[in-house]
């Protein structure tokens, strides 16, 4: 029993924390260097997250609600947003920059990311019709909250689950050898 919960005990641990980074030394020269931790690949971007394009969104809100125009509030939550979500706005301006209209920009950031749809279709629709867009940027703003929380509250509940089967693994040889295997040897002994 205590090895099992022992093993349970490494297990956890060398799932938990990751290992550390390689040291590598050349023969040759007896130079080490050190492995990285990942290779970034310059042509792979990571795509914003909901929290980061959330924190984009609030800059755009902020901007707009102060009196910028839209292509204003972009340019300057590009500059004080998340690296994914900067870039991914960075891209869409781009095609504003060299002439196209910014509803084209915005359609590229949504075909991008998804997270992006109804932020871009909300500008694109004010864009369109000239309406303060302000109060509709609050309203995306306050569903997109809602979403991420109950994301982190499904992941909270899925913890509960998961967190049950080390406790399963350590009291489940126990229970075998304490109360099965005596019940099936009583039976047997008195069936003989």
């Amino acid at each position: 029993m205590t090895v099992l919960a022992i093993i349970c005990i490494c297990l956890a641990a060398y799932l938990w924390f990751p290992l550390p980074r390689q040291i590598l030394i050349d023969r040759e020269s007896g130079t080490k260097t050190i492995e990285p931790e990942f290779q970034i690949d310059e042509l792979e971007q990571k795509a914003a997250s909901s929290s980061e394009i959330l924190r984009t969104l609030e800059v755009i809100r902020l901007c707009i609600s102060s009196g910028m125009t839209i292509s204003d509030a972009l340019e300057y939550a590009k500059n004080h947003s998340p690296l994914s979500a900067a870039q991914e706005l960075d891209r869409g301006l781009n095609q504003f920059r060299i002439g196209y209209p910014l509803t084209r920009g915005l359609e590229q950031i949504a075909i991008e990311n998804p997270l992006w749809i109804s932020i871009s279709d909300t500008m694109i629709a004010s864009l369109n019709s000239g309406s303060p867009i302000a109060n509709q940027l609050a309203d995306v703003e306050f569903i997109l909250q809602s979403a991420i929380d109950t994301e982190k509250l499904k992941r909270i509940k899925s913890v509960a689950v998961k967190s049950v089967l080390p406790l399963g693994l350590c009291f489940l040889p126990a229970f075998i050898l304490l109360a099965v295997i005596p019940l099936i040897a009583g039976l047997i002994s008195g069936i003989i």
